[in-house]
Protein backbone atom coordinates (compact mmCIF):
# COMPACT_ATOMS: atom_id res chain seq x y z
CA UNK A 1 0.00 0.00 0.00
CA UNK A 2 1.28 3.46 -0.90
CA UNK A 3 1.62 5.59 2.24
CA UNK A 4 1.39 8.79 0.16
CA UNK A 5 -2.25 8.13 -0.77
CA UNK A 6 -4.76 10.00 1.36
CA UNK A 7 -7.94 8.11 2.19
CA UNK A 8 -11.20 10.06 1.79
CA UNK A 9 -12.81 11.14 5.04
CA UNK A 10 -16.56 10.81 5.45
CA UNK A 11 -17.95 12.20 8.68
CA UNK A 12 -21.52 11.65 9.73
CA UNK A 13 -23.54 11.43 12.93
CA UNK A 14 -24.09 8.07 14.60
CA UNK A 15 -26.98 6.02 13.20
CA UNK A 16 -30.20 7.23 14.74
CA UNK A 17 -28.81 10.65 15.64
CA UNK A 18 -30.75 13.54 14.16
CA UNK A 19 -28.61 16.45 13.13
CA UNK A 20 -29.79 20.03 13.37
CA UNK A 21 -28.37 22.88 11.36
CA UNK A 22 -25.01 23.76 12.86
CA UNK A 23 -24.69 27.36 13.96
CA UNK A 24 -21.05 27.35 15.00
CA UNK A 25 -17.74 26.42 13.43
CA UNK A 26 -18.70 27.56 9.94
CA UNK A 27 -16.83 30.18 8.05
CA UNK A 28 -18.92 30.44 4.90
CA UNK A 29 -22.57 31.31 4.59
CA UNK A 30 -24.95 28.53 3.65
CA UNK A 31 -26.10 27.76 0.11
CA UNK A 32 -29.61 26.28 -0.11
CA UNK A 33 -30.33 23.99 -3.07
CA UNK A 34 -33.93 22.84 -3.29
CA UNK A 35 -36.69 21.57 -5.52
CA UNK A 36 -40.00 19.83 -4.93
CA UNK A 37 -38.26 16.55 -4.01
CA UNK A 38 -35.43 17.59 -1.71
CA UNK A 39 -33.61 20.49 -0.12
CA UNK A 40 -30.06 20.66 1.17
CA UNK A 41 -27.95 23.28 2.89
CA UNK A 42 -24.30 23.33 1.82
CA UNK A 43 -21.46 25.28 3.38
CA UNK A 44 -17.69 25.20 3.72
CA UNK A 45 -16.48 24.66 7.28
CA UNK A 46 -13.06 24.62 8.89
CA UNK A 47 -12.50 21.67 11.23
CA UNK A 48 -9.47 20.68 13.24
CA UNK A 49 -8.77 18.16 10.45
CA UNK A 50 -9.02 20.69 7.62
CA UNK A 51 -11.71 22.19 5.43
CA UNK A 52 -14.85 20.15 4.75
CA UNK A 53 -17.99 20.56 2.67
CA UNK A 54 -20.89 20.27 5.10
CA UNK A 55 -24.07 18.94 3.45
CA UNK A 56 -27.20 19.00 5.62
CA UNK A 57 -30.69 17.72 4.75
CA UNK A 58 -33.31 19.54 6.84
CA UNK A 59 -36.12 17.19 5.74
CA UNK A 60 -34.23 14.11 6.91
CA UNK A 61 -32.19 15.69 9.69
CA UNK A 62 -29.06 14.08 8.26
CA UNK A 63 -25.65 15.55 7.62
CA UNK A 64 -22.33 14.54 6.06
CA UNK A 65 -19.01 16.35 5.93
CA UNK A 66 -16.72 15.55 3.01
CA UNK A 67 -13.05 16.43 2.56
CA UNK A 68 -11.32 17.32 -0.71
CA UNK A 69 -10.35 13.70 -1.47
CA UNK A 70 -13.96 12.51 -1.09
CA UNK A 71 -15.23 15.35 -3.29
CA UNK A 72 -12.58 14.64 -5.90
CA UNK A 73 -13.66 11.00 -5.89
CA UNK A 74 -17.24 12.07 -6.61
CA UNK A 75 -16.08 14.18 -9.54
CA UNK A 76 -14.84 11.21 -11.59
CA UNK A 77 -17.73 8.80 -10.95
CA UNK A 78 -19.85 7.57 -13.82
CA UNK A 79 -23.38 9.00 -13.96
CA UNK A 80 -24.68 5.42 -13.56
CA UNK A 81 -23.30 5.36 -9.97
CA UNK A 82 -25.27 8.48 -9.10
CA UNK A 83 -28.38 6.93 -10.70
CA UNK A 84 -27.83 3.80 -8.60
CA UNK A 85 -27.54 5.88 -5.42
CA UNK A 86 -30.75 7.72 -6.30
CA UNK A 87 -32.61 4.44 -6.80
CA UNK A 88 -31.90 3.37 -3.21
CA UNK A 89 -34.63 4.25 -0.75
CA UNK A 90 -33.20 5.87 2.41
CA UNK A 91 -34.31 4.34 5.69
Amino acid sequence: MNDDVTEPIFESPEIGDVSEYPTDGGNEGPIVIANEFADVVVRKVATRNGVRLDIWSPRRGTRVMLDAVALDCLSFQEPSLISELLSRRPQ
